[in-house]
């Protein structure tokens, strides 16, 4: 009998750890790294959930053997076209945990952000856990939850309306959260990749008590749909979407992403689950990021 006890308790405890805990290491001023391979190779790489398709560049492309074809297309948030070459069917790994990653574009990031900036091998987005669940720890990890650790952390957590966006011909995953304005609700993108002021667009900006083209930011706070209050620096321009919450925000925050369902909650900043043992390599997990009913029971 008490042996019995002892294996339901282990099971109990086994069930409420996540699946893994891939470390996210500080980038320039608010932004973030992850150490990851692809099809084998290893790479560092900005982690972005404003990223919508992850992007490897072009050398590291060369190193996994990948020759880019075709475009895929998209829009930045002032409404310019963008299209990229893409590699596809491409094998993503770190710390224990595998997905796969239908598609990545091909752009030299490093580029984007400047000649003096730390060297990466692409970006990760959203898209890369489809269908999963995550936490994700400012400057400290991403979760990805089980069943079990994803019921035990929202407990304690503030739930955030948000909207998956599937742009680029459903290619991209993106997050929109709620905020209210006296017309309606607006729906603005969770943009860790952001690490300058917040944005907001020029069509919504008297509903928030702002003036339209703000170049300069100012301060200014406005709330999410759960009471949250955003506040920083926040400009105003002509957007294709309602507004920009970048890293600013978002740093002071602990962000589950329940990716399947489409569901989002905050917590105050807080540390890294302790005590998670990192899977042995030889019980790696493998995912499909094109499927949603990949979260274990």
């Amino acid at each position: 009998m008490i042996q019995l006890l002892a294996l339901i308790l282990a099971a109990n405890v086994g069930a409420s750890q996540p699946k893994a805990i891939l470390p996210l290491r500080p980038y320039l001023k608010q932004q973030e790294t992850i150490d990851a391979t692809i099809d084998g190779v290893h790479g560092t790489f900005l982690f972005d959930t404003g990223e919508g398709v992850s992007a490897i560049g072009s050398d590291f492309a060369r190193r996994i053997k990948c020759r880019p074809w075709g475009r895929i297309t998209g829009f930045r948030m002032s409404g310019e076209r963008a299209g990229y070459p893409h590699c596809d069917n491409l094998v993503l790994a770190a710390n224990g945990i595998t997905v796969s990653l239908p598609s990545a574009i091909t752009l030299d990031v490093g580029d984007l952000i400047g000649a003096n900036a730390p060297h990466i091998d692409g970006a990760i987005g959203l898209d890369a856990f489809a269908g999963l669940a995550i936490t994700i720890v400012p400057r400290g990890c991403i979760i990805v939850e089980s069943r079990d650790s994803l019921a035990q952390r929202i407990i304690s957590a503030q739930p955030l309306p948000i909207r998956i966006v599937r742009d680029a011909e459903g290619v991209a995953l993106s997050v929109d959260g709620a905020v209210p304005t006296p017309d309606g609700i607006a729906w603005m993108e969770l943009d860790s990749g952001n690490g300058g002021s917040l944005v907001v667009g020029d069509h919504i900006a008297p509903l928030l008590g702002l003036k339209t083209d703000v170049a300069s930011p100012e301060p200014y706070s406005f709330k999410l749909a759960n009471g949250i209050v955003v506040s920083g620096p926040t400009r105003t321009r002509d957007l294709i979407m309602d507004g920009d919450i970048g890293a600013r925000f978002l740093n002071d925050w602990n962000l589950t992403l329940d990716l399947a369902a489409g569901r989002a909650w905050l917590a105050p900043r807080g540390g890294c689950l302790v005590g998670f043992t990192k899977r042995r390599e030889s019980s790696r997990t493998v995912i499909s990021s094109a499927t949603s009913s990949n979260v274990e029971p």
